[in-house]
Order: C-alpha cells, then sequence, then structure tokens
C-alpha cells in the first residue's frame, strides 16, 4: 500500500518578491523612528549645541556700556584761596591831626605832597600793597625821588615797583623809605593846612609820627 503524499504548493516568485519589499519597508521606518527618537532625547547630539563643562550653560558677561563703576571719580580742581581784601587807610600827623594829602586828589606823576583836614577824599586814601607800596587814586604810589637827599618833597609817582616807592612803618611811628632810609616828615614840623610833606633824616618827632586811620 502507498501512503498517498500532497505534493509541495510552490510560491509564487512575485509573492515572495512582495513580501521582501514590504520586509525593508518596514525595517527602514523602524530605524528612521529610532533615529529620530535618539535625536530628540539625547541634546548633546544637536548640531551646533556645545557640551555643558558644568551641568549648567555657561552664559557669557555682557561688556558694560558705560564708565566702569570702580572709576573713582576724578577730583574736582580746588579753588584758590581768596586774596584778603586790601585795607584802606588815612595817614594822619600825630603834630597836626591833618592828613597826608595829594592836593585836589590830581593823578599826576610828580604831584608834591602836603597835609590837610582829614576829609575821607580820594586823595587821602592810601592801600598798602604787599611790596611796600602805598598806592592811592588808582595807579599812583607814594615816591621818594630825593636820591638820599634829605628835605625833598615827596611826591606821587606812576607805580612802578622800585625801592624808592617802598615804605616801612616802624614801631615808632615814623614812616621809612626802602631806598633812602629818609622818613616821611612835615615840612618846618608846620601844622597848618597844605603844609608840604618832606623827607627828612630820622629823629621820630611829632611831624614825623603818622597814626593810621
Amino acid at each position: 500500500m502507498y501512503d498517498h503524499v500532497t505534493p509541495r504548493r510552490r510560491v509564487p516568485p512575485g509573492a515572495l518578491a512582495w513580501a521582501l519589499a514590504v520586509l525593508l519597508t518596514l525595517a527602514a521606518v523602524v530605524g528612521t523612528v529610532w533615529v529620530l527618537n535618539r535625536d530628540v532625547s539625547d541634546p548633546q547630539s544637536a548640531p551646533g549645541h556645545s557640551p555643558d563643562q558644568g551641568g549648567t550653560a555657561s552664559v557669557a558677561s555682557p561688556e558694560p556700556s558705560g564708565p566702569s563703576a570702580s572709576a573713582s571719580p576724578s577730583p574736582s580742581p580746588s579753588e584758590p584761596p581768596a586774596e584778603p581784601t586790601p585795607t584802606v587807610i588815612a595817614l594822619q600827623s600825630a603834630a597836626s591831626g591833618r592828613c597826608l594829602d595829594v592836593p585836589g586828589g590830581v593823578a599826576a606823576d610828580g604831584s608834591a605832597l602836603q597835609i590837610y583836614d582829614c576829609t575821607g577824599a580820594a586823595g587821602q586814601q592810601w592801600t598798602a600793597s604787599t611790596s611796600g607800596e602805598l598806592r592811592t587814586l588808582g595807579s599812583m604810589c607814594l615816591d621818594d625821588p630825593s636820591g638820599g637827599a634829605p628835605s625833598t618833597p615827596v611826591t606821587v609817582w606812576t607805580c612802578h615797583g622800585g625801592a624808592n616807592q617802598q615804605w616801612a612803618p616802624q614801631a615808632d611811628g615814623t614812616v621809612r623809605n626802602v631806598a633812602t632810609g629818609l622818613c616821611l616828615d612835615v615840612s618846618g614840623a608846620g601844622t597848618e593846612n597844605e603844609t608840604p610833606v618832606i623827607v627828612y633824616d630820622c629823629h621820630a618827632g611829632d611831624n614825623q609820627r603818622w597814626v593810621p586811620l
């Protein structure tokens, strides 16, 4: 007796090719999904991303746009000390009580001086400079033109800073010229208005002592 043998069914070649294509397509899809999932879950693999050095992203400090906060401010220029206001005085003769006076208040080189009642007129106002000048009427100075000769009248002259325009008040009340050493003197010890004022050897008499007012 022989067993009945069922003949093996042959798979058509077209069906086999179709199945292989389906498998390849599925494999491609699965691979693409896996790559996409890996890219999303791993930020370090993203293009242009720098790996973190301490687990945190480093942030660059912005450059300061203005002056440095640590820079100390420039010191303000100090103002120069104010010069003291010069003191204006009159010079009163101890002998007569009258004042050293420029006649008529005329500011002219060579005007000879006198004594006159103290009135506060401009020709009786004197200002001592730091160099020892006695200034009046703006730019005029008490001047000893004697060259050392006693009895020479004193005058006013445009200030030039010479030693014959420098005067040194003394403790005894006399006023001595720096250039000649002679003292301011009321001529002949006179006491009347318009008595001339001269320079003379110093003796500290009343007609050579002057009181500032």
